[in-house]
């Protein structure tokens, strides 16, 4: 489950950067949309997922009423504020590994060996990546596993929104750049092969680890995603990193900025889903700073 965490900010750039997305009314998902309420000011936070099914094709129309209702969309980043050609660069710098070093020197003689049968399997050679950073192997073949299970960007909820919000003209605010995001996994090198092993065992049950996932999304069954935030996070250093780095430090750096903005102007705010559980999630913090929450489906 870590690993869903890990590859959803890195595919989250890639994925924005085409936005033609189904603008029509979805009835067969129901999210979890929460009302935030201070001051007289209602605002709405919205948990996403970054690929979807064929039945996540368009928004529920209470997500695009509440859109609508809105002076300004919130979102974890915004490519378009960063050409293309200075994306890929920021990309490539922390995706290739430093020279003198290859993949096969970052990880142990085991995890290289699972990784290399991992590829074979999939008709690749493991010279393809010896350059490449462990964690940004691990985003190419989850990518394609995604894909392969039926999971498509052009279904991404983050997608669907700045759709909707660039059809109606309203402004859009990121929380964070695009160099911030890559640079998180700065601290991550010593644990290259507990994140090998892991990702490859959650690959192995796509149910277990993934579509559960989508589907208590799809359902808005808060109650299990919270159950499955406790499983993803067991306490140990990998653990621990990943929850500190990856949710809660950017969960407190979030709310520090938009406390005040959300007093002032209607928002309408789209994060990733697991961003709202847990005992630093953006519903307990919020809650702490005074604002009323309310669930909203319909």
């Amino acid at each position: 489950m870590r690993l869903f965490l890990i590859t959803r900010i890195l595919l989250l750039p890639i994925l924005l950067l085409g936005l033609a997305q189904p603008v029509f009314a979805n009835s067969n998902i129901n999210p979890s949309l929460w009302k935030i309420e201070k001051n007289g000011v209602t605002s709405y936070l919205l948990g996403t997922v970054h690929l979807g099914d064929q039945q996540m094709a368009g928004l529920p129309s209470y997500v695009k009423s509440a859109i609508e209702k809105t002076d300004k969309l919130v979102v974890e980043v915004d490519l378009s504020k960063v050409n293309p050609i200075e994306q890929q660069q920021i990309m490539m710098n922390y995706m290739l590994l430093p020279a003198g070093k290859t993949l096969q020197s970052e990880l142990s003689a085991k995890n290289y060996k699972a990784l290399s049968n991992y590829m074979a399997k999939l008709g690749l050679g493991m010279e393809l990546f010896q350059q490449m950073q462990p964690f940004a192997v691990m985003l190419q073949i989850t990518l394609m596993e995604y894909q392969k299970a039926g999971y498509q960007d052009s279904f991404g909820i983050d997608k669907q929104v700045m759709n909707v919000a660039q059809r109606l003209q309203i402004p859009i605010m990121q929380l964070e750049t695009l160099e911030q995001q890559m640079g998180m996994f700065k601290g991550f090198s010593k644990h290259n092969n507990k994140m090998i092993e892991d990702g490859l065992k959650e690959l192995a049950d796509m149910d277990k680890y993934f579509n559960r996932l989508i589907g208590n999304w799809k359902r808005g069954n808060d109650s299990a995603l919270e159950n499955y935030y406790r499983e993803t996070f067991t306490g140990d250093s990998y653990s621990a990193l990943t929850e500190k780095v990856l949710l809660t430090d950017r969960n407190n750096n979030w709310v520090e900025q938009l406390k005040a903005p959300l007093t002032k102007q209607p928002h309408f705010i789209a994060v990733g889903a697991l961003h709202l559980y847990g005992p630093e999630g953006l519903l307990k913090l919020l809650e702490k700073e005074g604002f009323k929450l309310s669930k909203k489906n319909k």
